[in-house]
This record gives structure tokens, sequence and C-alpha cells, in this order.
């Protein structure tokens, strides 16, 4: 299968077509950025094929552009910007042209190319203060997005299936919760990498590291996006609402993952103290998101638990420098 990747040199886009490329597919992987060298040769490996190409998700023309030339089978719209914090004006404006008009300029040049199939990436960001008063995030509760990112990712995610329902391209929206893993870096479109991320890195380097949260969360394993997004595109076919790409079982907590770095790295010392500003800070204080309705659609269920991740993930690590 012919898929076009938007978003590729982030590390959802690069763990996912590797993913793809190990069964065979051919993958035209689209970002603003190169892909880094590491993936390249990584990837060269693999048996499918690859070819890079540049994209700006802004620019309609150059969408439509791209894939009349490929006529892909399906497109997997990754491209985004997740900022963080405070969020100045121009990146606000910015983060909604990428977030918004890049959902919908999909749709339109899939719809100019027919192309048959369009997988939208989205994110438990939306629910912002909706996923603080409930104990499951499911499809009763209704998104509150309260952040730049989260609002731009609920308003690209409701208009990109309106507009695909019109048009006639079939559209899936996939809402992933928090994700780290494989490929992992800080990238301009991600400037800032995950707590495991961090706390996996000051961990390698011998430094103390120190958690202030024990909650357990929805981490979800790149290497299982990767697969879940797999699954959605093999399904083909429309989804009426957005489903959520998490683990299906076995929540945890940035402390479990020290005690588990711990049992992998002798000599490691690291403490939970909320009370420490060095402290790595509370991620987000949203309910898990529900898996049951990818479950049901497609019959996948996350399979990387802490340690089969920790394992996975240290591996990937020592074969792929910091910074790649």
């Amino acid at each position: 299968m012919s898929i076009l990747v938007t978003g590729a040199a982030g590390f959802v886009g690069l763990a996912t077509i590797e993913h793809l490329l190990r069964r065979g597919d051919a993958i035209i992987a689209a970002d603003l950025e190169a892909l880094p060298e590491p993936a390249l040769r990584a990837f060269a490996a693999l048996p499918g094929h690859l070819q890079a190409a540049r994209l700006d998700v802004t620019d309609a023309a150059a969408f439509a552009t791209l894939v009349a030339q490929h006529r892909p089978h399906a497109i997997l719209h990754l491209a985004a910007l997740t900022p963080l914090g405070r969020v100045p004006t121009a990146l606000a404006i910015r983060t909604a042209q990428v977030n918004i008009l890049g959902p919908l300029h999909a749709v339109a040049a899939a719809e100019a190319a027919g192309t048959g199939f369009l997988v939208l990436a989205s994110s438990g960001a939306v629910f912002g203060g909706a996923g603080r008063d409930a104990a499951l995030l499911d499809a009763s509760i209704r998104p509150d997005p309260r952040s730049a990112y989260g609002v731009a990712k609920f308003a690209g995610e409701k208009l990109g299936l309106l507009a695909g329902l019109e048009a006639g391209v079939a559209v899936a929206a996939v809402r992933l919760s928090t994700v780290f893993g494989r490929w992992e870096r800080a990238t301009p479109a991600r400037p800032v990498a995950s707590p495991i991320m961090r706390i996996t890195e000051a961990a390698l380097r011998g430094e103390t590291v120190v958690v202030a949260d024990e909650k357990p969360r929805d981490w979800v394993y790149s290497a299982d996006v990767a697969a879940g997004l797999a699954s959605v595109l093999d399904h083909g076919r429309a989804v009426a609402a957005p489903v959520h790409l998490t683990p299906t079982g076995g929540l945890w907590s940035m402390r479990d993952w020290c005690g588990a770095l711990a049992t992998r790295l002798p000599g490691l010392v690291w403490r939970y103290d909320p009370a420490d500003p060095r402290a790595e800070p509370l991620p987000n204080d949203r309910a898990p998101l529900d898996p049951e309705a990818l479950a049901g659609l497609t019959g996948f269920r996350a399979g990387f638990g802490i340690k089969a991740a920790l394992d996975d993930y240290l591996a990937w690590r020592r074969a792929v420098p910091p910074a790649a």
C-alpha cells in the first residue's frame, strides 16, 4: 500500500514510517524538516520503499500537487505544532494554521486526487478541563480544550471530519494519549520532549532524577502508536467519531518508570519529591482515554507494558545517538 505521511520527521511519524516500511509499504514521507540521518540509515534496511518530500501543510496548492503526483492509497496526517506553556500570539496563529488548516488541506487534496482514505491524528489534549472531571474519557465526555494546542487540535479534527463527509472523502480521526519512545527528540514543531524521555536521558547521564508525579497515566509507547495507526489505515473506511489510541491496561506513573529504570541501570539515584523545584512535574491531570472504540473498530490493543517499553526503548537508545 502507498501511504503519504505528513509530519514525517516528528517522532510519531518516524515510528510509524518504520512500522509501515517493515511490513513492505511504500511511503511518501512529507515534512518541512528533513528526516534525520540515523532514521534514513535504519529505514534503508527495511523491505518497504521510502521517498522523502518537503511539504508545508499550510500551503494548500503544494499539498494538492504532492497528493496528485503520488496518488497514494491513503494519507496519514500527523503534521502538528505542540506549543506548551505561554503561547505568544504569533505562535498561536501559526499553531492554528498548521493544526486547523492542515487537516482541511489534506481533505481538499484527497478529494481532488481521488485518494480513498485519510487518517487525522488528534490528541487527548482536546479534553482540557473536561478531562479532570471523569474517571475515563470516552464518547460520552464532551471536550473542553483549554490550551492553544488543544483548541486547535479539536477544531482540526472536527473540521476535518465534517469536510470529509461533505467532500465524499473517507476520514478517521485518532486521538493519541501521552506518547513517548522510539525516535523521540526535540524538534522545531515539538520543542519539549516527554517527561519520560527527559527522565531517561538524565538517568543515562548518571544524574540524580527527581519526580513530582506518582499518579498512573495513560503513557503509550510510540511503537504501539505506530501499530495502532496502521490498523486504522488498514481499516480504510470513514469513522464518524474520533477513536482513542491509548493503552488497554496497565497504567503507570513517572515514579513507576524510575523504579523500573533502576532495575536496568545499577547505580541510578532517584527520588519522589514534589517539593523539589527540579522535579519532573505533572505532565497533565486528565483522566485516561478509553481504548475500547478503537479495539472494537480494528481489534487493536496496545502490547507494550512498562517493562517491555523500557527494554525496547533502552535498546533503541543504545543504537541511536541522543542528538538524532
